[in-house]
């Protein structure tokens, strides 16, 4: 009778089979051993895979539907900065929250904040998870909490100089400048322009030493660093102070090219003297 192919495969030894089963078995052991013994660090390599992965999906989310607020860094804007020493090190602790930060974050983006009315920071934090009748999922928010809370490595080695956060008006902070008032005290001095224009957070959306070009745009307000070269020539009919005491009152009567209408706050010129105002509008058009 022919062999078949395969018949190199047959053992006749009783003995020969036994120590194949022994090896067989052995070499099972080692494997299952070896896979035990990099097992926790596979998956710590996978949890980190997956959290970058997560961190990825926040930035698009981030960049879409954050960053006109908060800043395309973190830097704040509209809203609060998030990017901040004092943020990460501080801010659960000044408002008496329980939970950790990043338990603030996702609470804070799923049900957002409708609390700050009365705050400078006048553009509401929406309400985002679709728990609470938002466009995003539940994953969606952890995702955005995983990117913001990555910011925290280079957050905390910030100086207080390099730190963009504003204190809120409404919630003084330990450590932080006294809370600013929201309208002027009829009876205090004048504050003076610099002062105005930090307590209103408007150096969160506009940089007063940098020029707006085509190649250097602010990017959530327009620079305002050559302000006094092109104010006159943005609206028919309005020169310069004119344009710019109305760019304040009504925001959104005349948006410029390329950004937002609603970003600019409503309102600002009534926390203010008309004294105050006045001397903003005048420190705006200096030339820088």
């Amino acid at each position: 009778m022919e062999k078949t192919w395969y018949s190199f495969l047959y053992i006749k030894s009783p003995i020969l089979k036994i120590l194949i089963g022994i090896l067989s078995v052995i070499a099972a052991i080692v494997i299952v051993l070896v896979v035990l013994v990099m097992e926790e660090s596979r998956m710590a390599a996978q949890t980190a895979n997956w959290n970058g992965r997560s961190i990825e999906k926040g930035a698009d989310l981030y960049a879409n539907n954050c960053a006109s607020c908060h800043g395309i860094h973190g830097q704040g804007g509209a809203g609060p900065a998030l990017n901040s020493r004092y943020f990460f090190t501080q801010r659960v602790t000044d408002i008496g929250f329980a939970g950790s930060l990043e338990d603030y974050v996702q609470l804070t983006i799923a049900a957002g904040r409708p609390s700050n009315a009365t705050s400078q920071w006048t553009v509401m934090m929406p309400t985002w998870s679709s728990t609470y009748g938002g466009p995003l999922r539940p994953d969606q928010v952890e995702h955005l909490t995983n990117y913001v809370v990555n910011w925290r490595e280079a957050a905390i080695v910030q100086t207080d100089e390099e730190d963009p956060w504003i204190p809120f008006t409404n919630a003084p902070t330990n450590g932080a400048p006294p809370p600013m008032a929201l309208a002027p005290d009829a009876g205090a001095a004048p504050r003076d322009p610099e002062v105005i224009f930090t307590q209103l957070a408007c150096a969160g959306c506009h940089v007063m030493d940098q020029p707006q070009t085509d190649s250097n745009r602010g990017p959530i307000g327009p620079n305002l660093g050559n302000l006094a070269e092109h104010a006159g020539t943005r609206v028919p009919g309005e020169d310069a102070e004119t344009y710019v005491r109305h760019s304040i009152l009504e925001p959104n009567a005349h948006v410029v090219e390329g950004y937002s209408a609603n970003l600019m706050p409503a309102g600002l010129a009534d926390r203010m003297s008309e004294e105050e105002f006045t001397a903003l509008v005048a420190w705006l058009l200096e030339p820088r």
